[in-house]
């Protein structure tokens, strides 16, 4: 256990640190030094690769992680299961290949409105293959618990790279097609440095025989990859799917760049949601397994209380400074148009983390298959959704359709969790904090004393309100003692 608490620690930092370096780059770098059209093409180039790989990798590196420790004979060079995991997806890719090529013609004409993402498609199939098996092989490292290195890779040196590109060219010392070349070298040579640490660790091994194929377990792992491809797949093109269909409409490009800028300042808020889940996940799966009902019961109501505290307390930082944080960003005349964006994606958070963990909670009880179902209605939902909404509002349609599929999507567990369980995680403290949110939000209104740029003027506004909506609603979290955990961890950090 102790190794496993050390890497997540130092894996959690890389993370951390990955998404403070990936948020100023598209807050700043790509916004500052980019056109809107090329701040939108670039988006897609990165989001591209990591939807497509997600439905070829044949669900090849869950298998890995699920199955491993059966095969994890060193002696025996792990019964060639590294072979498999480097051969196997490549079948994928072969067919995404051939695929892509047949219906080339097709997509072009899908994103005819995006002529620029049309001149550099031939970089998406490398971009993929790179995508492909940076993931096949982190899954490998993963269960050695070797998690540090491939973050480290993936979070800070892609990141990185990716800046000092738009630098370069921002210099003009590359053009923009130098540019994509240099992305998809980047991507080729994640992969060679996370081949170079696997032969470093010792665990590189190719072999021709693949003993575990006349494994009873064989059927299973086939069963049990191409089940969790759907699902995977889906939920990694789902924080992308956007990006994927604002450029087949009209000013996709300029629409996708305003879009993501939007974005990256709404997710802010969903970040400690992804922690607390981590935590809580073995908790409820070790509760399911005792048939201790009420521990899951107190960690739904829990985790609702908390989450909702904490979501609403960064939604108000975020909305009530919402035209100061643009006008701090460059270009606000450009991207500001955004705000409506960050104000449905925001409450689209709020709502599900105020629902508390209930794909936690279903995923590890024996109607799991339950979550999977609705998880793919929210992405079909979700899909049509954008291309119903996106033609007659653009960036505002899309976020129409996050926050429309989002709610439809937690009610539908809610009902369903209410149903089955009799569980339902709303009390009278809910209500307590949506008043004091209120409060808190009315007094931000009182301090809108400043409009238009200056960078000094703009922070002494963010300040002024942030400290408002620490006092009213922080305080009146705090002394109404509406979360004793929250109450517990700040008497801790006031005792150190």
């Amino acid at each position: 256990m102790g190794v496993i608490i050390r890497e997540s620690l130092k894996n959690s930092i890389v993370n951390y640190t990955g998404v403070l370096i990936g948020t100023l780059n598209v807050l700043f770098v790509y916004n500052k030094l980019l056109s809107t059209e090329e701040n939108g093409l670039y988006a897609i180039l990165l989001s591209f690769p990591v939807v497509s790989a997600g439905f070829i990798n044949l669900g090849v590196p869950h298998v890995i992680v699920r199955f491993f420790n059966r095969f994890a004979d060193v002696e025996k060079k792990y019964h060639g299961i590294f072979t498999f995991l480097l051969t196997v997806p490549l079948i994928g890719f072969i067919v995404f290949l051939v695929l892509f090529f047949l219906f080339q013609d097709f997509f072009k004409g899908l994103y005819s409105e995006s002529p620029q993402l049309v001149q550099y498609f031939w970089a998406l199939p490398l971009l993929t293959f790179s995508m492909l098996y940076q993931t096949l092989l982190e899954a490998y490292c993963r269960v050695h618990f070797k998690v540090v290195v491939p973050a480290i890779i993936r979070e800070i040196g892609m990141k990185l790279a990716n800046t000092f590109l738009v630098v370069a060219y921002f210099l003009h010392l590359i053009s923009f097609q130098g540019v994509v070349i240099g992305l998809a070298l980047i991507y080729l040579l994640v992969v060679v440095l996370l081949l170079f640490y696997v032969k470093r660790l010792g665990k590189f091994f190719l072999v021709k025989n693949w003993d575990f194929v006349r494994s009873p377990l064989f059927p299973e792992m086939i069963k049990y990859g191409l089940w969790t491809m759907i699902g995977s797949a889906a939920a990694t093109a789902l924080p992308h799917l956007e990006k994927l269909i604002l450029p087949m409409f009209d000013n996709g490009l300029t629409h996708t760049a305003i879009f993501n800028i939007a974005l990256s300042i709404a997710l802010v808020i969903s970040i400690p949601r992804n922690t607390i889940a981590s935590v809580s996940d073995p908790v409820l799966a070790r509760a399911w397994a005792e048939g201790n009902v009420q521990e899951v019961q107190t960690i739904y109501h829990k985790s609702a209380l908390n989450l909702c505290i904490i979501g609403l307390f960064l939604f108000l930082g975020v909305w009530t400074n919402i035209d100061s944080i643009f006008e701090i960003i460059p270009n606000p005349d450009k991207y500001k148009a955004g705000k409506w964006v960050v104000l449905l994606i925001g409450l689209a958070n709020v709502f599900d983390m105020s629902t508390g963990l209930n794909s936690e909670i279903l995923k590890n009880s024996k109607y799991y298959k339950v979550d999977f179902f609705l998880f793919l209605f929210r992405f079909v939902l979700l899909s049509a959704m954008n291309f119903v909404l996106i033609p007659t509002a653009g960036y505002n349609g899309a976020a129409w359709a996050i926050l429309l599929s989002t709610v439809l999507y937690n009610l539908s567990k809610f009902a369903f969790i209410w149903y089955k369980f009799g569980m339902q995680p709303f009390n009278l403290n809910t209500v307590k904090v949506l008043l004091l949110a209120a409060a808190a939000f009315g007094s931000t209104l009182l301090l809108d004393w400043h409009e238009g740029g200056g960078f000094i003027p703009n922070v002494l506004e963010i300040a002024a309100k942030g400290l408002a909506i620490v006092a009213i609603f922080g305080g009146g979290v705090y002394f109404w003692r509406i979360s004793p955990d929250l109450n517990n961890v700040l008497d801790s950090l006031k005792r150190k």
